[in-house]
């Protein structure tokens, strides 16, 4: 399993090992964050929108915004777990000589 294998690679010094999938597991997670937060901010601006508010355009463009980073960014967490479960590693069998 990917988490075993990192924990391996963690506890015998491995440093390519433990850094294979640093970058999916750093997007992965602020990809969360940020829906989070959108969420966060959804909420509020649904339970201030009422018709003919100043602020309605506004809280619009929120509810517009989350929905757009729930719908099309959050799902690409998928992704990024099965590349991390998987413990793909073509790139690290690459050699600078093949290009």
């Amino acid at each position: 399993t990917a988490g075993l294998s990192s924990w391996r690679a963690w506890s015998s010094g491995d440093v390519d090992g433990m850094m294979t999938h640093s970058w999916d597991y750093l997007d992965l997670f602020s990809t969360v964050v940020i829906a989070w937060q959108w969420l966060k901010m959804a909420a509020v601006a649904h339970r201030r929108l009422k018709p003919g508010a100043p602020d309605e355009a506004r809280l619009q463009g929120v509810l517009s915004a989350a929905q757009y980073w729930i719908q099309t960014e959050l799902p690409k967490v998928g992704t990024l777990i099965e590349l991390c479960r998987a413990n793909e590693d073509s790139y690290l069998k690459a050699r600078p000589e093949w290009f």
